[in-house]
Formats: structure tokens, sequence, C-alpha cells
């Protein structure tokens, strides 16, 4: 799945969940729920409980990378209330600076190799 909105979709439809039900579960409205998983919108402010909702982690969801369940690597991060709070509080200019700068980081070092 190469797009966020296909992960979504496909994680719905695997829990069993209607879009009324998501919306229910998430606070978000239907009408969103349709355009997170149709692609019209990008927004990521509710990416948490989203994930949540669907039983994945919200990395997997957003990025399409590391495990598709909250028992992956990144569980820890994605389950943890106070950090999720914070992260809706964001503007999407302010996630997406926050992610830049979390890539960065993760970026291997390169190794000094002196002859």
């Amino acid at each position: 799945m190469k797009t966020m909105a296909d992960r979504i979709k496909v994680a719905r439809l695997k829990s069993g969940l209607s879009q009324a039900e998501l919306s229910v579960q998430t606070d978000l409205t239907q009408q969103m729920i349709s355009k997170l998983e149709s692609g019209r919108s990008q927004s990521t402010s509710a990416i948490f409980a989203i994930g949540k909702a669907l039983g994945v982690s919200a990395y997997w969801l957003w990025l399409g990378e590391g495990d598709n369940s909250h028992q992956g690597s990144y569980a820890a991060f994605f389950d943890d209330r106070s950090l999720s709070e914070a992260w809706l509080l964001l503007s999407d200019q302010q996630r997406d600076e926050i992610c830049k700068h979390i890539f960065q980081l993760s970026k291997p070092k390169p190794t000094n190799t002196a002859d």
C-alpha cells in the first residue's frame, strides 16, 4: 500500500468498522474519514486516534513503515496518551517540522575512516 489513504481504508475494512463507526471512535466526522481514505485530505492530526481505533500503529498508517500493529517497536511511543494529546495540539506545519527533525536524527552518522 503506497499511500496513507490506502492504509487507513484497508485497516478500517480489516477491522470491520464502517466509516461512521470509525468516526465515532475517533471524534472525526464521517466526511473526514472519507476524505482521508480517498486521499483528498492528508491531515495527520488524528493519526493516533485512527491507529488506536483500528489496532494499528500510527507510524505505519502515516508512513507505511514498521509493523502494522500496536505490537511493533513503536508501540510504546504511539500508546503514550500524553504524547499523542500534545501531538494533536500542534499544527500540521509543526508536525512536519518535527518529523523532518526526527528523520534527520535517525540517519546513520558517517564514520570517519582515517587511513
